[in-house]
């Protein structure tokens, strides 16, 4: 596979941003020294010791951040189940795409693994030889990692915890009378009456910017109102449409359904 300027780019930029954040974290974030920490061991003493512990401890950390990823994403998609159950009973049932819960969850797997797995080591087992342990990597790593970490949950995972929350409200129901759709944030949810609906459309995606199509496939009903709805506003990037929604829908409207590129393709009304 041959790489392009772009590509070599890409590749020398991600490294120079992590050399970069390194260097910064060891000028502001600086390690403890020895002094300080009140110990006598030397570094070549500590790199003995903990030469095979460390892979241990490196284990726990993967069982601990993937505890708190999962732990995280299924808090978050049982959020996003309970608000639509309360909002009333639905035949049908569309969800927002699934990937927007693992992105918090994943970072905060990765951001609380050390001190979660240092916790852990200190209550169940040695206190001070975990201590050492932490000493023992910020020195190694020249800079203090739990306080980076800190950082970057505060500066990074709590603004991306709330924009995710805001998503938990967003589903669509499909109901007995018509659609209920919540969208994102506190909006108010907008229903759609089945017996308005004027017009039925299979889509295969959205245009980019560019004009080429991005394959999100949905179905467009739009109602004597103006208004229109989207099932791919807020469905998975799937190719095809479920044949059960399309006759589900072509059976609650009356409607024969019409095919396009994309909803852009489509003459008139809005979308709310």
């Amino acid at each position: 596979m041959a790489y392009t300027l772009v590509d070599s780019l890409v590749r020398a930029s991600i490294s120079a941003i992590v050399l970069t954040i390194f260097a910064l974290a060891r000028r502001y974030f600086p390690d403890k020294s020895a002094r300080e920490f009140g110990t006598g061991y030397s570094i070549e003493e500590l790199n003995i010791r903990f030469k095979s512990r460390q892979w241990l401890f490196g284990a726990g950390m993967l069982l601990t951040g993937t505890a708190i990823a999962f732990s995280l994403y299924f808090l978050l998609l049982g959020l996003n189940r309970l608000g639509a159950v309360l909002e009333g009973p639905a035949e049908r049932v569309i969800w927002p795409q699934a990937a927007i819960w693992w992105i918090v969850p994943i970072f905060a797997g990765i951001a609380l693994a050390w001190e979660t797995t240092l916790g852990v080591w200190s209550f169940f087992g040695d206190r001070k030889e975990a201590a050492l342990y932490a000493y023992w990597t910020m020195a190694t790593a020249r800079f203090d990692a739990a306080r980076v970490l800190r950082l970057m949950t505060v500066m990074i995972g709590f603004p991306g915890l709330v924009l995710t929350l805001l998503a938990v409200p967003e589903h669509d129901l499909l109901m007995q009378e018509g659609i209920l759709a919540r969208r994102y944030g506190f909006s108010t949810a907008a229903f759609y009456r089945y017996s308005d609906a004027r017009r039925m459309s299979v889509i295969r995606g959205f245009r980019a910017r560019d004009g080429k199509l991005v394959k999100r496939a949905g179905i467009v009903l739009d109602f004597a109102d103006g208004r229109r709805w989207s099932s791919a506003a807020i469905s998975d990037f799937r190719p095809a449409v479920d044949p059960g929604l399309v006759n589900y829908i072509q059976s609650k409207t009356g409607l024969e359904a019409q095919s396009a590129e994309g909803e852009s393709d489509l003459s008139g009304t809005e979308q709310k």
